[in-house]
């Protein structure tokens, strides 16, 4: 038996690697994850038929020896400032295929709370120079350090892993706070921001301390432990609050202490007002082992509480950060599909930071990848929080609207995250229930952000609220005062002076109208490029609709999406209902599946929501039994339905969706915003609540564009301050996970309404018809975007370009009141 000898990171010293348990791992490897899907698949060229492994060495030009003993020596220097390329035989291989190498040569699931810069250097490889070596020490004197061998292992890999965990000397510069977020209520282990969702701190620490954490200060993790009597504490609170609805169980790391973390989910169990209950973690991505640990207790746990639970219409949801694709290891993946196809929920949040995820293709690449395993994309946090020693991060609010406005052009429409800004009293949606009003000259390297959060909110559960670096601004919510550099001056929106328009009174028979006008066609009317098949419609970059029906178009349709890679999602649909078609879907998901690029089969059924009775038992059976969240290709399957009103959500909607959950299949809601309808804060906040009860995963807020509002709408516009009104009343009053994404649909595609897509013109132009038509300004588009998509592509008559991007006009949108507010950023 052949031996290799490295050196690698513990000691020092050379330590000897057997062939035959580095063939091992990587033939194991490649067993389970060895697809083009996975690998990519130019690299996949090289390792086709039975034994994988074998047609690697052979197109190297490697016997075992010579590989293994080459990819160690490029392993061995440990640089975290440049990614590592190893290359064998002129073939570059994957970072993935080289962390189960890196699995036998740095082993082991421990953790190492790293205390001088010696030992830094030992664990990871690193050679600080002398004239750095002074200045970290004093770094990790005064913050913490703690790393798993997982994250040594990828930070080997990639430059993107190290950025976050590793110290540095720029930790030292104090610009920035201590504390950005304090909650306005507390009590022992309890912490609340808002009305309805307090979070439970129960550790205080963590397997890894992440370099931009908002509790980077020793005050933060120095804390003690909480005890199971501080959780007996809070849950009395709990159970004296019925307003309170989800619970958010975090630290630190909650998984770290298993007793005070299954006292609180069994506590809250018991509470009957208790609908959600949370878990932050972010083991997922940086000490995935924990779920593997004692026999899998965690994966088990979680998966047999939330059955437990879904008897009382109750559930658990798993809140984890994902940063860069780097992190995303087939542990994360395999971790989330387990979860997400046993019926626990899991979705991703991400902290925006300069120069690891800040151009927005690291992000599309990210969330198209965790949303295809099953997680579902939430919050992207714009800026990084404004921490002390946290300045290397920090990137400019503008950075964070031009990663918006790429993930739009680039990124399915279900893998767009919230951009969102976390205030020190509370979360904005931006340019929705938030937005940069001005520069704050009271405080130097702060703006001024509009919030949708009032005085009075506050102190109906926290009486000692102040206002501290607030203002109460004209429109009557509060401003806060953020550090961060808006990067662009046009974002600076002012404030509200005007109310919206009153909407129109709601009419039961208004409603009946819609409803019968919605169902006569659940197919979108057209394509923003000509795909050549009748039956195929291209509505964005990354999605195409197919009329199921169509059998005659079938291969025509397969055979171009197989074509082009960035196809990631098809919507299946049918004119009348896709059920009239149930049996054809299996033959749909079988072709698609042999497509690597896509990710996603999604099922438009308006059906769901007005004959709920029609999905029978065999119906359910046949589209769950398409859903394949295997880790290493994956083709999720979705229900995709419209929900207009909340008086159309019944219980067997509720028990229909739970059994769809509970075998991994999301069902999602594209609500319109219709006149007379639901256009006013109140009716949206039941049919969004109401979703988030029964479990539909709340989508897009359309506000404009899609064919029954072009026609409802235009007779009886909306106001465009209505919506403001709505995302501001949603935000203050609903879960987070109740705030959907405010969309403006147009033939050349959706856009984030006031955001990525820019009110820029007010009025006819000589019509005579005074205001009646408003133009907007798609920012995530370019001329030369759609020829990517059709070569000959010319924009259609009546469409104007504005430095570079379509300007469209929207039907059903006005612009009664705050002009000045929604032009601002055109000037």
């Amino acid at each position: 038996m052949q031996e290799i000898q490295v050196r690698f990171t513990h000691s020092q010293e050379e330590i000897e690697v057997f062939i035959d348990e580095l063939k091992n791992a990587v033939l194991g490897f490649l067993d389970m994850y060895g697809d083009p899907a996975f690998l990519g698949e130019e690299f996949s060229q090289f390792i086709q038929g039975d034994n994988k492994f074998a047609a690697l060495l052979e197109a190297t030009g490697k016997d075992e020896y010579g590989f293994f003993k080459e990819v160690i020596s490029q392993l061995e220097p440990a640089n975290h400032e440049t990614e590592t390329r190893v290359v064998v035989g002129g073939i570059e291989l994957p970072s993935r295929l080289l962390l189960p190498i890196l699995e036998v040569i740095i082993p082991g699931d421990n953790l190492s709370a790293i205390k001088d810069v010696d030992t830094y250097e030992q664990l990871t490889n690193i050679r600080v120079p002398d004239d750095q070596r002074q200045d970290l020490q004093k770094v990790m004197d005064k913050y913490p350090v703690r790393l798993s061998k997982h994250v040594i292992r990828q930070s080997r890999l990639s430059r993107n892993v190290a950025y976050q965990f590793m110290p540095f000397v720029q930790e030292l510069d104090e610009s920035g706070l201590k504390n950005t977020w304090v909650g306005q209520f507390h009590k022992g282990l309890l912490e609340q921001m808002y009305q309805n969702r307090p979070i439970f701190v129960l550790h205080m620490s963590c397997p890894v301390y992440c370099r931009f954490c908002f509790r980077k200060h020793k005050d933060c993790r120095n804390l003690p432990t909480p005890k199971i009597e501080d959780v007996l504490e809070a849950l009395e609170h709990i159970k004296k609050s019925p307003r309170i609805k989800e619970i958010v169980l975090t630290g630190g790391e909650p998984l770290l202490n298993m007793e005070t973390l299954t006292c609180a989910i069994e506590g809250l169990e018991q509470i009957p007002h208790i609908q959600t209950i949370r878990i932050a973690s972010r083991c997922i991505s940086y000490y995935p082992q924990l779920f593997y640990a004692h026999d899998s207790f965690w994966l088990n746990y979680l998966i047999e509480k939330n059955r437990a639970l879904q008897a009382d219409k109750k559930r658990i949801e798993i809140a984890t950060h994902f940063i860069h694709p780097d992190e995303i290891s087939h542990y994360s993946l395999d971790i989330i599909s387990k979860l997400v196809s046993e019926g626990v929920g899991v979705y991703t949040q991400t902290p925006f930071l300069k120069d690891c995820n800040d151009s927005g293709r690291e992000l599309t690449s990210l969330y198209n990848e965790l949303r295809s395993v099953g997680s579902e994309i939430h919050y992207v946090y714009i800026p990084c929080s404004p921490i002390q020693g946290n300045r290397i991060y920090w990137a400019p609010i503008s950075s964070g609207h031009k990663a918006a406005a790429y993930m739009r052009a680039y990124l399915s429409d279900r893998a767009i995250p919230i951009i969102c800004t976390a205030t020190k009293i509370g979360k904005i949606d931006w340019n929705t229930s938030g937005w940069a009003v001005e520069p704050c000259t009271e405080h130097p390297g702060k703006i001024w952000i509009r919030t949708p959060y009032t005085e009075e909110y506050f102190k109906e559960f926290a009486p000692q609220f102040e206002l501290q670096d607030s203002r109460a601004n004209r429109g009557g919510t509060l401003d806060s005062a953020f550090m961060a550099e808006i990067g662009d001056h046009t974002l600076y929106l002012g404030g509200l002076t005007e109310q919206p328009v009153e909407p129109e009174p709601f009419s039961e028979a208004n409603l009946s109208t819609l409803q019968q006008e919605i169902r006569k066609d659940q197919r979108l009317a057209y394509s923003i490029v000509d795909t050549g098949v009748k039956a195929l419609k291209r509505t964005h970059l990354t999605t195409v609709e197919m009329d199921i029906e169509a059998l005659e178009d079938f291969h025509d349709s397969i055979e171009y999406i197989a074509k082009d890679n960035s196809i990631s999602d098809v919507v299946l649909t049918a004119k009348e209902s896709i059920l009239n078609s149930i049996e054809m879907l299996g033959m749909f998901s079988r072709e698609l599946q042999t497509v690597p690029h896509v990710k996603a089969m999604r099922i438009r059924s308006l059906t769901f929501a007005y004959s709920p009775e029609l999905y029978t038992p065999e119906v359910l059976d046949t589209i769950c039994n398409l859903n394949n969240l295997n880790p290493a290709n994956p083709t999720r399957v979705e229900l995709e339905t419209q929900f207009i009103h909340s008086s159309e959500l019944t219980e067997l909607h509720g028990d229909l969706i739970r059994e769809f959950i509970a075998r991994g299949v999301t069902v999602y809601n594209n609500i319109l915003l219709l006149s007379g309808i639901n256009d006013n804060p109140e009716e949206m906040k039941r049919i969004c609540y109401r979703c988030r009860q029964v479990g539909i995963e709340l989508m897009l807020l359309y506000i404009a564009g899609m064919p029954v509002q072009d026609r409802w709408n235009a007779s009886r516009p909306i106001d465009a301050s209505s919506v403001i009104h709505i995302a501001t009343h949603l935000r203050r009053y609903q879960s987070g996970r109740e705030v959907p994404l405010y969309a403006v649909k147009t033939p050349l595609g959706d856009a984030d309404f006031n955001f990525t897509a820019k009110v820029v013109r007010i009025g006819d132009y000589g019509s005579g018809k005074g205001d009646e038509q408003v133009w907007m300004k798609l920012l995530p588009y370019t001329l030369d975007y759609y020829q990517k998509l059709a070569p000959g592509f010319v924009w259609p008559e009546g469409i104007s370009q504005e430095e570079g991007h379509p300007v469209v006009p929207v039907r059903g949108l006005v612009v009664k009141s705050n002009k000045d507010f929604f032009l601002a950023g055109s000037r």
